[in-house]
C-alpha cells in the first residue's frame, strides 16, 4: 500500500516544473512545462534532450532511458511494464507516438486482467540514430536498429534491421538507408 501511495505522488503530486528542473541540472534535458513526465530515478535523460508540451513519460517498475540528443515531441507517450525501455542517441520521435515497455496477459477468465502477469517484461530497445514517425506505435519485446526509419502511423512489434526503412501495421521493410 505505502509503495503505490507513494508511486501515485511520484507520478502525479510532483510539479513539473520541478521535475524540469531536475532534469536540466542533472543532463540539461529540456523539459517543457505542459510535459508529464514522472519524478523517478527509473527516468533518465541524455544531455540536450528536448521533451514537449503534452508528452507523457511513466515507468510501472521499468526504466525508461534517453540517450544524447534525443527529440520527444508532443503527444508521444512513453509507458513502461517491468521491462525497460532504452532509447539511443539522437532519436527523433514525431507527435503522436506511443511506445509501450509491457503489457499484460489476458487469457485467464478467472483473474482480473490486473492481477496477471505481464507477457513481455523483456522491454523496447531502439538504437541510435532513428526516426519514428507521426503516430506510430513501438509494442514490447520490440528491437530497433541503428539508422532505422520508421514510417508514420506504423506498428512495430518485433525486430527492425539496422537501416531499414519500414512502413505499415505490421511494420514491414520497404527499404533500406543508402
Amino acid at each position: 500500500m505505502a509503495s503505490s501511495i507513494s508511486q501515485k505522488l511520484r507520478r502525479y503530486g510532483v510539479p513539473s516544473i520541478v521535475v524540469s528542473a531536475y532534469h536540466f541540472s542533472r543532463s540539461r534535458a529540456l523539459i517543457s512545462w505542459s510535459a508529464r513526465v514522472q519524478f523517478s530515478k527509473k527516468i533518465t535523460f541524455g544531455r540536450r534532450c528536448v521533451v514537449k508540451p503534452f508528452a507523457v513519460i511513466q515507468s510501472s517498475g521499468g526504466y525508461v532511458s534517453f540517450g544524447l540528443e534525443c527529440a520527444i515531441s508532443s503527444f508521444d507517450h512513453f509507458s513502461t511494464g517491468e521491462g525497460d525501455i532504452v532509447v539511443g542517441d539522437y532519436v527523433r520521435f514525431a507527435p503522436n507516438c506511443t511506445i509501450v515497455g509491457g503489457t499484460k496477459q489476458v487469457r485467464d477468465r478467472s483473474k482480473l486482467i490486473v492481477d496477471q502477469p505481464e507477457v513481455h517484461p523483456n522491454g523496447i530497445i531502439i538504437g541510435d540514430d532513428v526516426l519514428v514517425g507521426a503516430g506510430s506505435v513501438i509494442l514490447p519485446a520490440s528491437r530497433i536498429g541503428r539508422g532505422a526509419v520508421i514510417g508514420a502511423g506504423s506498428v512495430v512489434n518485433g525486430d527492425i534491421p539496422e537501416y531499414a526503412i519500414v512502413a505499415g501495421a505490421p511494420a514491414k521493410i520497404i527499404g533500406y538507408r543508402k
